[in-house]
């Protein structure tokens, strides 16, 4: 009998893939990709032969390190098998293809068989993306955010804990000053005074943006680097839904603007760029004022350092390239902080 779901990538053999696909496949061949940036999960490419399969497909599979627990803790492999699942293929946002999207009843073992997009280009986070490939990304966006605001998504929607959660404020709040104290350590920016101030106080902070955030309820991705975007000419697909929950839109929006683009491309473009966004919400027929979308735009650049800051925790743990992005999406973020004078939300 073949297992529904896969101990390791040993048992994603040709019979359990023939059983999975419906297709005869004959041979296949496992590589380990994505291990600079891949550490919540594994990755792999499956080199298929057979009848009728792709020659290609990626695997997914929960890690085998400490980053199994967190993903436990935070719910992320649900919310990512429930994405390709219930939304990907329904909402406006290009996904890969998934053949498979399996769990466990205990939330932690899973399986993903994806489209291998082994051909489109990956955009990369520490080079920070091109404004047109931003605009790419605030067009899609808003498509996703649009349609979980259509009353007939709004079960599969609920599926997704909220932006403002427990595990949020219980564990990741409360570690931000560790990891804030490694930035200034480990870190060559100098962090404007006020600035610096502020996020010696960020726990106590924290509460009125995460109010911001939740003023409004839609599907958010949750984490959309750079990194996890793939781009063929114009089309752009969108992997990597862990982090996936509901909250304002413009918190997805901040994300990527204050921390996926470089300080030079996004200068003096943050209003400019979330109008557009806006204007898109307004063509799917969603409402959304600028007046409260600045706002929340400018607290959720000052909350969102959490992302960052806290990934500094795994110091010793992870290579050196995610050791650098965590440095600088954080000196981006401050840059945006202090240019849009994002602390004036919280006067």
């Amino acid at each position: 009998m073949v297992s529904a779901i896969p101990a390791g990538i040993e048992d994603i053999d040709a019979l359990w893939l023939s059983d999975a696909l419906g297709s005869r496949v004959t041979g296949v061949h496992a590589q380990r990709i994505a291990q600079d940036n891949g550490f919540s999960s594994l990755l792999y490419r499956l080199h298929l032969s057979g009848e009728g399969v792709p020659a290609t497909l990626i695997a997914k599979l929960p890690a085998v390190s400490e980053a199994r627990g967190a993903m436990d803790l935070m719910g992320g492999y649900r919310r990512e098998v429930a994405f390709y699942r219930d939304v990907a293929g329904r909402s406006p946002m290009a996904t890969p293809h998934a053949h498979v999207a399996r769990i466990d009843d205990n939330g932690v073992d899973f399986v993903l068989l994806l489209e291998d997009l082994l051909d489109w280009d990956n955009a990369d986070h520490l080079a920070g993306l091109p404004i047109d490939r931003a605009r790419t990304c605030l067009e899609s966006l808003a498509g996703l955010h649009a349609w979980s605001c259509r009353p007939g998504n709004h079960a599969v929607v609920q599926q997704f804990p909220s932006i403002d959660n427990p595990t949020v404020r219980d564990v990741m709040v409360p570690a931000f000053g560790y990891g804030w104290r490694m930035y200034l350590e480990r870190g060559h920016s100098v962090v404007p005074p006020g600035i610096a101030d502020f996020f010696e106080r960020y726990a106590d902070h924290s509460p009125l943006a995460l109010a911001a955030l939740t003023e409004r309820e839609m599907l958010l991705h949750g984490d959309i680097r750079a990194d996890n975007l793939f781009f063929d000419d114009d089309a752009m697909k969108v992997v990597d839904f862990q982090f996936a929950a509901r909250g304002c839109g413009v918190a997805d929006v901040a994300y990527l603007l204050t921390q996926g683009l470089t300080a030079q491309d996004r200068a003096g473009r943050d209003e400019e760029l979330l109008r557009e966004y806006l204007d898109h919400l307004t063509g799917h027929g969603v409402d959304y004022g600028f007046d409260d979308a600045w706002r929340q735009y400018r607290a959720a650049a000052v909350y969102l350092v959490l992302m960052p800051v806290v990934a500094l925790l795994t110091w010793d743990v992870v290579p050196e390239r995610s050791r650098r992005l965590c440095l600088t999406l954080t000196d981006r973020a401050v840059a945006a902080i202090e240019e849009t004078a994002a602390l004036e939300v919280f006067a």
